[in-house]
Parts: structure tokens; sequence; C-alpha cells
């Protein structure tokens, strides 16, 4: 069985004691989703989160939360040269980052919105079970942590 990996990161700060989390729109899909992205030549996977992050986002300054990763298995159409067109199973693996900093900018021709959303917005519009499992359990970790980077 042919598969894609990409890796990316569940974004949150802390507005009001309350975790918010940053939401990326795909221009391709119309849908709502976390940054993410695949791994470029010597790259881990923290490193293509990070890399994605700004690339997506604009945002540099950020801190991993240990511990957290999440992944989501699923069958894609490939995009890869090397399963392009052909059933592919796609892992998208998440880890959870704290934002230290605001987004600056998008790479615009992929992502067409960018916002910041409670939970219960962040549930409401993503658009796939999975990826809501993903950011309950990143808000329960949130919370259990009191929303600190360490």
């Amino acid at each position: 069985m042919l598969k894609e990996f990409s890796y990316g990161a569940v974004i949150y700060k802390m507005f009001n004691a309350e975790p918010v989390f940053l939401l990326v729109k795909s221009n391709r899909s119309g849908r709502w989703g976390f940054p993410k992205g695949h791994t470029e030549k010597g790259e881990n996977g923290i490193e293509t989160a990070k890399r994605e992050i700004f690339e997506e986002t604009g945002i540099k300054d950020i801190v991993f939360i240990e511990g957290f990763r999440e992944e989501d298995i699923y069958m894609i159409e490939g995009t890869l040269p090397e399963t392009k067109g052909k059933e592919t199973e796609k892992h998208s693996i998440y880890f959870l980052a704290n934002a230290l900093s605001e987004p600056s900018g998008s790479d615009q021709s992929e992502i067409s919105e960018i916002k910041w959303c409670s939970i219960e917005e962040a549930v409401n519009i993503l658009p796939f079970n999975n990826q809501q499992k993903v950011i309950k359990s990143a808000y329960k970790i949130i919370k259990k942590i009191g929303g600190e980077n360490v």
C-alpha cells in the first residue's frame, strides 16, 4: 500500500484564561484545518511542522508541548510524484504548539484564511470527525497543564 506522511500542529494561545486555536483554510479544498505539510529532504516531523507553520501562518515563535502526538489516517488520491493519482494511505501527524507571536501572513497560494477560534467554534468548523477528536484531545492537555509551555 502506498503511503504519504505530513506533519503539522494544533496551535494555540491563551486568551482570558482559555485556549484559542489557530485554524487555516485551504485554497485547494476550501476546508478548515491545521497547518501541515509534507516532509522535505533531511527534515524530521517537528522540523516539518515548524516550517509548515511558518509558511502557512508566518508564526516563527512557537513552543511545542511535549507528549502530544496525534495521528490521523485516511485514504486519499496521492499527491506526491510517486503516489500521484493512486489510492494512498495518508498519515497526518499533529503536535501541539503554543504560539508566542501572532500570524504575520501566509502562503496565499495554499491558505485563503487564518483565524483564532474557541474550542466550540473550532469543533464546529473542522469538517472531519478525526480533526475534531485531535483538537478535543489538545484542549484536554492544555487545560491539564494550565496553558503553560512547560
